[in-house]
């Protein structure tokens, strides 16, 4: 017993810290762990091109190409709907660059929603900007493909979205026989 106490007397602060320590160490659950990544809302796909790159219009009259998803269709004005929430677009910053790799046989595009996750996409549609001057207007737009289930433009299919899935949802785009503009 004497050795025991003797031990204490010697070493007790430093037991003391150990088990301190390890009891911490035990109680942690994680620390600076980054929390973990939400899943991703979004509709995926492949665009394809009828006709392939030989398919194409003029170069000049091609400056970028988008997926764009609405809430509703028709579409009440593409600018608008885009400013007020109620399209989404591929990337989600306005810039010029395409993020439809133009002048190809076909391309992919991922439009991946973040906080403002609609319940449906009435309206999904390539939109290709023919002129730069129009940039923010209506007329500077064309709607040159519209994602359906029947083959047929004219029917565009309504996307039901669930949080943190991705929708696939391919489209064709015809140069030649393309849909009817919705504005």
């Amino acid at each position: 017993m004497q050795v025991v106490s003797s031990f204490f007397r010697r070493y007790g602060q430093i037991v003391a810290a150990l088990i301190i320590t390890l009891g911490i160490a035990i109680s942690c659950d994680g620390g600076l762990a980054p929390p973990p990544i939400p899943p991703v809302t979004s509709i995926s796909g492949t665009v394809r091109f009828v006709g392939g790159r030989q398919s194409w219009p003029r170069r000049d009259s091609v400056w970028t190409m988008r997926v764009v998803g609405f809430r509703q269709f028709p579409p009440q004005d593409l600018i608008g709907d885009l400013f007020q929430g109620r399209a989404f677009f591929t990337p989600a910053a306005l810039q010029l660059d395409s993020t439809i790799t133009l002048f190809s046989d076909s391309a992919r595009y991922s439009l991946v929603f973040g906080d403002s996750i609609p319940r449906q996409i009435q309206y999904l549609c390539v939109a290709m900007l023919i002129d730069t001057a129009r940039l923010l207007t209506t007329q500077g737009w064309r709607i040159v493909g519209v994602y359906n289930t029947s083959g047929n433009q004219r029917e565009p299919a309504t996307i039901n979205l669930t949080e943190g899935k991705d929708h696939p949802a391919n489209i064709t785009v015809d140069f030649k026989n393309p849909p009817p503009q919705p504005f």
